[in-house]
């Protein structure tokens, strides 16, 4: 992003109290590693301004701050995502500036592994754990783990059962996202259109069984619903397919393409990311709809912007979601914790909505993401 977050909206919700680990000064006897780790400090994290204000790949916290701390991150996967990429990229880039040791783990889209990773995180008693889940529940035999040994936890990105608690988690609002941009699709169409009694739909919701993308699909199409039943009295949302593709652009552009074969009369697009936006339009184009179906996303890629920006495409709202804020966050929260300060049960990043009417306040050709 070429600006500072302006009017930053970063909610810092209180809703409980987490357990703290051991102080950056226990750190450094090993005697007495991992021993407080239901021992507090008394104090409570509350960012300020000017940290909440940094620009997305600025650290927040001070060089050096936590010295000597070791913290794994446990990624659900890396290869193949550049959002995964850039939130390791910027978590390491935190890391370094206050002299943390970062060991990032590389699930590869395997649960099995990252369970493993986790374990092996344990067993290495590091001083605090970031996991970004793969399944929402599917790792809670591993996160008691965590517990059982006292190391602080964070998740990051994607929902964690509520079984996993106590942790921080760093994300944004996604279903309030999604709501954002299902709404701005829906005024979208309108304006162009006006009432159409059937508004043929592709959902495309990222992955099953799982909180995230569920959040994501029910906000879009709440948005969505919420603008024609405030206009119209009624909705005229009309689901002709429903398909997965595990965050990566390949498999979206697959389905779509499938989709678009037996529905070429398809009018609107709900993607879960932009990773997902990144494959459809290819697979419209391919078809030869460029521009004649509207899509709307989550996440405020520079790639995706553009297409705003340019509004040949089709695309008309994504959602900032930024792999960047969130990874250095999580770290620094984790550090946090790690020190014996309570952190916020959940940490919100900015999540504003760009459309064609504000695109050009936040695009940025030179931008890494």
């Amino acid at each position: 992003m070429k600006k500072k977050i302006l009017s930053v909206l970063l909610c810092v919700c209180m809703m409980g109290t987490l357990a703290a680990c051991q102080s950056a000064s226990e750190k450094k006897n090993a005697d007495t590693k991992n021993t407080a780790a239901s021992k507090s400090t008394g104090e409570s994290f509350t960012p300020s301004n000017e940290m909440l204000n940094t620009l997305p790949e600025e650290p927040v916290g001070e060089e050096n701050e936590f010295e000597g701390l070791q913290i794994a991150l446990s990624q659900r996967n890396i290869a193949g995502s550049e959002w995964y990429e850039q939130l390791v990229k910027v978590a390491q880039i935190e890391a370094d500036h206050l002299g943390v040791k970062l060991t990032v783990y590389d699930g590869e889209d395997d649960i099995t592994k990252q369970m493993g990773d986790i374990e092996t995180a344990v067993n290495m008693k590091v001083d605090a754990i970031i996991v970004n889940p793969k399944d929402s529940s599917g790792l809670l035999p591993a996160i008691q783990k965590v517990h059982d040994a006292g190391i602080p936890l964070t998740v990051v990105n994607s929902a964690m059962s509520e079984e996993a608690a106590p942790f921080t988690f760093v994300s944004a609002d996604v279903e309030n996202s999604g709501y954002q941009g299902g709404f701005e699709l829906a005024k979208a169409f309108d304006e162009k259109y006006g009432w159409k009694d059937s508004v043929k739909a592709l959902v495309l919701s990222a992955a099953a069984q799982e909180k995230e993308s569920d959040l994501r699909r029910w906000g879009q199409i709440n948005g969505y619903n919420d603008y024609m039943l405030e206009k119209y009295g009624k909705s005229n949302l009309d689901i002709v397919a429903y398909q997965y593709y595990n965050w990566q652009p390949e498999p979206a552009m697959t389905v779509t393409t499938d989709v678009l074969q037996a529905n070429p009369d398809l009018d609107i697009i709900f993607s879960a990311c932009d990773g997902g936006c990144q494959g459809v339009v290819p697979a419209i184009e391919s078809a030869g709809k460029t521009g004649k179906i509207m899509i709307t996303s989550i996440d405020g890629r520079k790639s995706v912007l553009k297409w705003i920006k340019d509004g040949d495409k089709g695309v008309v709202a994504t959602v900032s979601n930024d792999p960047r804020i969130m990874g250095k966050w999580a770290v620094y929260l984790a550090a946090k914790q790690a020190s014996g300060v309570t952190t916020p049960a959940t940490f919100n990043v900015p999540n504003t909505c760009y459309t064609k009417s504000n695109v050009d306040d936040v695009y940025d050709a030179d931008s890494t993401y």
